[in-house]
C-alpha cells in the first residue's frame, strides 16, 4: 500500500486596501475614522477632512466627502488647465498627506499595527507554513508604511522590493522574508540612490516623497513603481493559489490592480487550468459590491463563505455595530487563529507577541 503524500501548502497573497489600516486602528479602540466616506457609524471620513482643511472659495460648493471622490477631484482639477485649479489640486495632494499622517498618530497605529503584526507572525510559524499555507507576498495600495513596520518587528527584515538604505529597517538580503509591495509608494519613502525609507511620524515631510498622489490613473511607468508591479504580477501569475483582499475597495480607481488581478487570473487558466480564487475579508456590502462590478474576475469567496472558522455569520449584512464580527480583518484572523491551533497546524503561542525590535529610528 502506497502512502498518500501530504498535499502542499496553498500559496497565498494579500491584497492590503485601506479598509486594513481602519481595522488596525478599531483594533486599537480609536474613535477616527481612516476610511475615505462618511459613514455613520464611524463619522467623518478623510474625504471630508481633506475638504475641510483646504477649505476656500473652490471647495465651498462640496459640503463633504459623502459623494465625493477625492481621487476624482484631485484628477479634474489637475487637468483643467487652469492654474488656480491646478493649485487647488496641490493643496488637496499635500492636505491628503498631512491628514493621513495625524489621523495616523493619533490612533497610536504607527508604532504597533498589531493586527499586520500576527497576521506575519501566523505565517512564520513552522507548521502552519510547512503544512498550511506558505505567504508569497502582500500587495498594498496604501502609503502608510504600517507593513514596514510589522515585518521588522516579526522578521527582523523589511523586503520591499528593491533596494534602500535606512536607519528605521534592515534590508534583506535574500527571498527569506516576503516582499511588501507598495505599489503606489509610500508616504517613508525619499528620493535618492538607493531611495532612503524612514519610520513615518506626525510631522513627517511632503517633500521628495516617493509615492503615486490621489489620482484615478496610477501610471507606473518609472522607477520604482514599474518595477513593483511587475513583481506584483509575477507573485499573482506564479506563486498564487488563494489571494486575500484585506479592506481593498476595487473600484475604478484601482484599475491598475484590476487589471493586475485579471491578467494574473488569465495566466492562471491557460497554465493551470483554473484561476486562483479571491477571498475577500471586509464588511459584507463592501464584498458584495466587488463581487456585481468586477464581475469579470473569477472565484469570489464572500466572506459569509469563508472557510477555516466561523463565518456564517456574515451572509447577513447587519452586523451589529458592537459586536466582535464588526471588525472583519480582526474577526477573521481571531477565527483563523483558532481553528488551525485546534488542528495543531499553529503552535498554541504564535501571534501573540511581537518578537522582533526596529534596529533604529529616522529622525
Amino acid at each position: 500500500m502506497v502512502a498518500r503524500s501530504k498535499p502542499s501548502p496553498k500559496r497565498v497573497v494579500y491584497l492590503w486596501g485601506a479598509g486594513a489600516t481602519h481595522a488596525e486602528a478599531q483594533h486599537l479602540g480609536a474613535s477616527i475614522s481612516l476610511l475615505m466616506a462618511d459613514r455613520d457609524e464611524f463619522g467623518d471620513g478623510i474625504a471630508t477632512r481633506i475638504l475641510r482643511r483646504v477649505k476656500d472659495n473652490i471647495s465651498t460648493s462640496f459640503d463633504s466627502g459623502q459623494g465625493v471622490d477625492i481621487e476624482k477631484l484631485i484628477s479634474l482639477f489637475a487637468a483643467s488647465g487652469i492654474r488656480k485649479h491646478a493649485r487647488f489640486a496641490d493643496k488637496m495632494r499635500s492636505a491628503y498627506f498631512t491628514e493621513l499622517c495625524t489621523s495616523l498618530s493619533r490612533t497610536k497605529v504607527l508604532d504597533s499595527p498589531r493586527l499586520a503584526i500576527e497576521l506575519l507572525q501566523m505565517h512564520s510559524d513552522q507548521t502552519f507554513r510547512e503544512e498550511v499555507e506558505t505567504l508569497s507576498g502582500i500587495i498594498t495600495t496604501n502609503h502608510d508604511g504600517l507593513l514596514q513596520v510589522a515585518s521588522q518587528k516579526v522578521f527582523g527584515k523589511v523586503n520591499i522590493g528593491f533596494k534602500f538604505s535606512s536607519t528605521a529597517f534592515s534590508e534583506v538580503g535574500s527571498n527569506s522574508v516576503p516582499p511588501i509591495l507598495q505599489l503606489h509608494g509610500s508616504f517613508t519613502w525619499r528620493f535618492g540612490i538607493p531611495i532612503r525609507v524612514s519610520k513615518l511620524r506626525e510631522g513627517s515631510n511632503f517633500t521628495d516623497t516617493v509615492w503615486i498622489p490621489p489620482t484615478i490613473l496610477k501610471e507606473s511607468k518609472n522607477y520604482p513603481f514599474n518595477k513593483l508591479s511587475g513583481l506584483a504580477y509575477e507573485i499573482l501569475a506564479k506563486h498564487c493559489d488563494v489571494l486575500r483582499v484585506v479592506g481593498a475597495s476595487l473600484t475604478q480607481n484601482d484599475w491598475n490592480v484590476l487589471s493586475l488581478i485579471f491578467n494574473a487570473q488569465r495566466h492562471n487558466e491557460s497554465t493551470k487550468g483554473t484561476a486562483f480564487r479571491i477571498e475577500l475579508i471586509m464588511p459584507p456590502a463592501a464584498a458584495k459590491y466587488i463581487c456585481k462590478e468586477c464581475a469579470y474576475l473569477e472565484n469570489f469567496i464572500p466572506p459569509g463563505f469563508l472557510t477555516e472558522g466561523r463565518f456564517a455569520e456574515y451572509k447577513d449584512t447587519d452586523i451589529p455595530p458592537e459586536s466582535d464580527m464588526a471588525n472583519p480583518f480582526a474577526y477573521w484572523l481571531s477565527e483563523k487563529k483558532e481553528y488551525h491551533r485546534s488542528r495543531s497546524e499553529l503552535s498554541a503561542g504564535g501571534a501573540n507577541e511581537e518578537t522582533v525590535q526596529p534596529v533604529g529610528e529616522d529622525t
